[in-house]
Formats: C-alpha cells, sequence, structure tokens
C-alpha cells in the first residue's frame, strides 16, 4: 500500500478537482452538457447530492449547510479511499508507467461509482437513467446503465473526471511519493 503522505496527496487533489468540474459542469455549464436550463444547480446543492447518497436527497437538500458539510466530507473520504485501493492495487505496478495505470484506474473507478456505488445509494437516481424504482431493479440496472444513457455529453465528461481529473492525480502522487521497495 501507498505511504500517507502519497495518499492523502493524491486523495486530495483527486477530490479537490473532482468536486471543482462538477461545481462547473452542474452549475454555469450545465445546459451545455445537455441539461435542461433549470437543472444547473450551486456548489451548495451539488455538495448536500453527494450527502444524499447517505441520507436520501430529500433529507440532504432539506438539510442545508449541515448536508453539504457532510457532503464535503464524503466527497473527500471517498478519493482518499480510492487512493488506498490504488497503492493496494497498482502502487508497485503502477510507479513505472503512472499515466497509463492512472487512466486504467480512472476507467475502473468510472465503472464503480456510476454502475455499482451511485445505483446501490440512496440518491440512485442519477443522471445515467430514469429512476430504479426498488432495490431489485437497482441491481439489475446496472446492464441497463451500460447500455442507454440519457446525457451522452455528460457521460464523457464523467469518463474524463474520473480518468484525467481523479486517475491520474492520484496514481502520480504514488509514483511519486510512496516508497516502493
Amino acid at each position: 500500500m501507498g505511504s500517507l503522505k502519497a495518499i492523502l496527496i493524491g486523495g486530495l487533489i483527486a477530490g479537490a478537482l473532482d468536486i471543482i468540474y462538477a461545481f462547473i459542469i452542474y452549475g454555469p455549464l450545465a445546459t451545455s452538457v445537455g441539461l435542461p436550463p433549470d437543472a444547473a444547480i450551486s456548489p451548495l446543492t451539488v455538495l448536500q447530492s453527494v450527502a444524499g447518497g447517505w441520507m436520501g436527497r430529500d433529507v440532504a437538500f432539506a438539510g442545508g449547510m449541515n448536508a453539504a458539510i457532510i457532503g464535503a466530507c464524503t466527497h473527500f473520504g471517498i478519493a482518499i479511499v480510492m487512493a488506498i485501493v490504488y497503492g493496494a492495487l497498482f502502487g508497485r505496478v503502477g510507479a513505472s508507467n503512472w499515466v497509463v495505470w492512472g487512466l486504467i484506474y480512472g476507467i475502473i473507478l468510472f465503472v464503480a461509482m456510476n454502475y455499482v456505488v451511485v445505483p446501490l445509494s440512496a440518491a440512485a437516481d442519477g443522471h445515467f437513467v430514469s429512476s430504479l424504482a426498488d432495490g431489485k431493479a437497482r441491481i439489475q440496472g446496472a446492464v441497463e446503465r451500460a447500455l442507454k444513457l440519457k446525457y451522452p455529453l455528460l457521460t464523457a465528461g464523467t469518463v474524463f473526471t474520473h480518468t484525467v481529473l481523479v486517475g491520474l492525480p492520484i496514481a502520480w502522487a504514488n509514483a511519486k511519493f510512496a516508497q516502493h521497495d
């Protein structure tokens, strides 16, 4: 596993880049990626939607700043866990060619987050397909999600953010700061 310095630097950089991307894409550029004109949301609402994974969307949106803080902590916690997992799985092999391994890891993260984590969370109505009605449908929905996309530009952007803005910084920090004896 990577060193604490590699984990924290990689996780915090990836988390910061990813959330800034979300603030921009779901805010001022929302219509540019195909979302309806009334779909643009504030950074506070972005963070509340992250907290919605724990507490459900309605509770998170009603939770104000407290829910946003929970969302921010959750977001950065997930990014740090992603850095831990990268170090454990790819740390040694990825040290010599971190760009390739970072991009591969980013694709793995994209699939895991969008087709497993979010569908099984309390915030299951993501931008990939319409709302999935129950737990069984959520699990079966992984195949449907892989085949049907509501917003192709947003999906391309999500692949970009997981590979370039998350996978690469985590892989870079691991290659630069972890001990690979």
